[in-house]
């Protein structure tokens, strides 16, 4: 069977992991770009009321996230993942346009922040769900992390665009700060092309609809094989066993009991999106030039270059996971690894910049140097732990009836954070200096111990009953009229008669490319 259909619905899925990752790189760039602060009239300000409107630029758009992910659960409901990641397009390039509009008052650029970051909430919540839905167990790892890789190389994209603009443009033409707004299109209208005419529905949701018919051809497809080979027909039973296995729910069983009985999965996959927030990664991602600043580079153009190499280390970090790491060592050494070096790095960080307030212009130089090296050190771990393991856990783990609306509340947690860490790291670095550093050292360090006693090993097991034993959780069904908790897979009554009806037409069924 060949993989080339597979890895290109994938790629049209991860691109909104590149619009999650070019919003996250540029942004920070462009907030201290010379056009920019004077064509919003920012730079008349005092710097504590730069740092709050910049603050509110980064959270329009977060929030923005947050009310994109609960707002994506019926799209996903009522129509298809397919549909969901349009809608995630047509939101995210509708903000875009917004924003290059030329005017000069900041509120309507922040409300096209806004709706851009509905789309990308939407689409961080359902990307990764289809991925891991149309992927087999094998090859899961691989392309869940290569969402990670388009974040990584679309930030990294954001992080040189804002840098090359100034370099190119003076700093008294607009086109300065809106050529790399203008770039977000790009990605944006090529997810909204590939949704709309390559990439197919989601074989696991078909099932749900009973369109088995359409799971065969949707596999044959991805697996570039006939719809009568044994595989496609030993996939597509497997997919049929797990629609039996989930159906036994009834409606009387109610969301809170669907959610208490995962909730071991809930607590591993809300802390490690915590956790993700709390090492101190997106405070550098969105305010990287600040911070570089902070380290005793001064000038715009030197925080800018520093960032751009930040991003690609970042890159870096994520095509060594997907292509090497993932392949080394469990996922669970690579997070203890990880949380670990982080912490040292963020300690060694604070201890930095403490004595760069304290010591003359040439020591302090030295003490700068250190402090971009542990930026980057801290930006490569992470970038091996947990920057792609969270968003990989959080996609598999749980059960295929309550998946969306689990993946929904970790994913909304993971943007509640992000808004926590954007409004809050501008004022931290103005009010408590190095101290910023050390509270995320100390998160660091509370990451380690939690993921080496609470977060057990997911890497390469199949998502259903055997993602139940890791977790020693098992599904809950109605019997009767009382809800019970099974482990064994038994036939239900009410989808045998369409499983009959899927074997009787199963020659039909022709490929349809």
């Amino acid at each position: 069977m060949g993989s080339r259909n597979l890895y290109l619905a994938a790629f049209i899925a991860c691109l909104t992991g590149a619009l999650f990752g070019y919003c996250i790189g540029f942004i920070g760039g462009i907030l201290v770009l010379p056009s920019f602060l004077h064509h919003f009239h920012l730079d008349t300000l005092p710097p504590r009321d730069i740092a709050t409107a910049q603050s509110q630029i980064v959270t329009s758009w977060l929030i923005g996230c947050v009310i994109g992910v609960p707002l994506s659960v019926p799209v996903c409901a009522r129509f298809d993942r397919k549909h969901c990641i349009t809608f995630a397009a047509a939101l995210y390039v509708v903000g875009a346009v917004l924003q290059l509009l030329n005017i000069d008052g900041i509120l309507l650029f922040e409300f096209g922040r806004l709706l851009n970051g509905i789309g990308v909430g939407a689409g961080t919540l359902v990307s990764p769900v289809y991925i891991s839905e149309i992927s087999p167990p094998a090859q899961r790892g691989v392309l869940m992390s290569s969402y990670q890789v388009a974040i990584q190389v679309f930030a990294l994209i954001g992080f040189w665009g804002a840098y090359g603009s100034h370099q190119t443009f003076d700093r008294t033409s607009d086109l300065q700060w809106q050529v790399p707004v203008m770039f977000q299109l790009i990605p944006g209208t090529i997810l909204l092309i590939g949704t709309q005419f390559i990439l197919p529905e989601s074989p696991r949701w078909l099932a749900y609809q009973t369109r088995f018919d359409d799971v065969l051809v949707v596999l044959s497809w991805l697996r570039m094989s006939e719809v009568s080979s044994p595989e496609i027909d030993a996939e597509a039973s497997e997919i049929e066993k797990l629609v039996r296995h989930n159906l036994k729910l009834q409606p009387q069983v109610t969301m809170w009991r669907r959610f208490y009985a995962i909730k071991r999965r809930l607590a591993v996959g809300i802390g490690i999106m915590i956790a993700q927030n709390a090492l101190g990664l997106n405070a550098i991602n969105y305010y990287a030039p600040i911070i570089f600043m902070s380290a005793g580079f001064k000038s715009v153009s030197a925080s800018l270059l520093l960032t751009g190499i930040f991003g690609l280390i970042k890159v870096v970090a994520a095509l060594s996971f997907t292509f090497v790491f993932v392949r080394l060592r469990t996922n669970k050494f690579w997070l203890l690894l990880g949380s670990s070096t982080c912490a040292i790095t963020m300690f060694i960080l604070a201890l930095c910049i403490e004595r760069m307030d304290n010591t003359a212009n040439s020591t302090s130089k030295t003490f700068g140097i250190i402090s971009v090296i542990m930026v980057y050190i801290f930006a490569f771990a992470f970038g091996v732990s947990l920057g792609p393991i969270s968003w990989n856990i959080c996609a598999e783990i749980f059960p295929s009836f309550i998946n969306t609306q689990a993946c929904a509340l970790t994913t909304a947690v993971q943007w509640l954070g992000q808004i926590v860490i954007a409004a809050i790291t501008p004022l931290l670095i103005a009010s408590i200096g190095w101290r910023t550093y050390v509270l995320f050292a100390a998160f660091s360090a509370v990451t380690f111990f939690w993921c080496a006693f609470f977060v057990p090993e997911t890497r390469g097991v199949p998502m259903g009953p055997a993602m139940d034993t890791v977790f020693r959780e098992v599904p809950i069904v109605v019997v009767g009229n009382e809800v019970e908790e099974i482990e064994e897979v038994e036939e239900v009554s009410e989808v045998a008669p369409l499983l009959q009806q899927r074997q009787r037409r199963r020659s039909s069924v022709a490929l349809v490319v």
